[in-house]
């Protein structure tokens, strides 16, 4: 340690886990995403489009238990040769509504499909607000209005009867895919 010095004595103690600073494990939130690896990487958008749903599901629920919102939504994408992309759009109003997320995030995942496999996919929400300042009512687009009342609902039947009780048509395309190609062949 002398050879080192003061430097080489701390370095020592670190390296010991010695260490009498205090960790504040409290911090602000200041993004709240959701990502999955594949096992096989997806070149195909419907694949990508199906987990992106779910995905945004999963954000929507922790920006709900977290009782924050959102205003810019982030794509992210991993090649099959470990190349990130990340393509971003902010929206005019904070939100937590799935609906929203996967609105904005299925624009973006549909101008990266080009080809390219994909070995990973995610979606997050910055730029936090409180809840009460997501999703206010719009004399305009009732739409809007409608979604979040709906959205609300299905939480709440998932809620009392689980995940599973509430399940949006997109999962299913697979399976009406299928029905479509053996009527096909008759």
């Amino acid at each position: 340690m002398r050879r080192y010095g003061v430097e080489g004595r701390r370095l020592w103690r670190l390296s010991r886990g010695l260490d009498v600073r205090t960790v504040n494990p409290e911090r602000e939130t200041k993004s709240v995403s959701a990502e999955t690896t594949f096992g096989a990487d997806i070149a195909s958008y419907k694949p990508l489009e199906k987990t992106l749903w779910s995905l945004c599901e999963k954000v929507s629920s922790r920006l709900k238990v977290g009782g924050i919102a959102g205003s810019t939504i982030t794509l992210k994408l991993k090649t099959a040769d470990f190349r990130i992309r990340t393509r971003a759009r902010s929206l005019g109003e904070p939100t937590q509504l799935a609906a929203r997320i996967f609105d904005a995030g299925r624009d973006l995942l549909a101008r990266e499909i080009d080809g390219t496999k994909f070995r990973l996919l995610g979606i997050g929400t910055s730029n936090l607000v409180e809840a009460d300042k997501a999703d206010a009512a719009d004399l305009v687009d009732q739409k809007g209005t409608r979604t979040a009342a709906a959205e609300h609902a299905v939480d709440k039947v998932r809620e009392k009867f689980g995940r599973g009780a509430v399940v949006k048509g997109l999962v299913f395309d697979k399976a009406r895919e299928s029905a479509e190609d053996d009527s096909d062949e008759e």
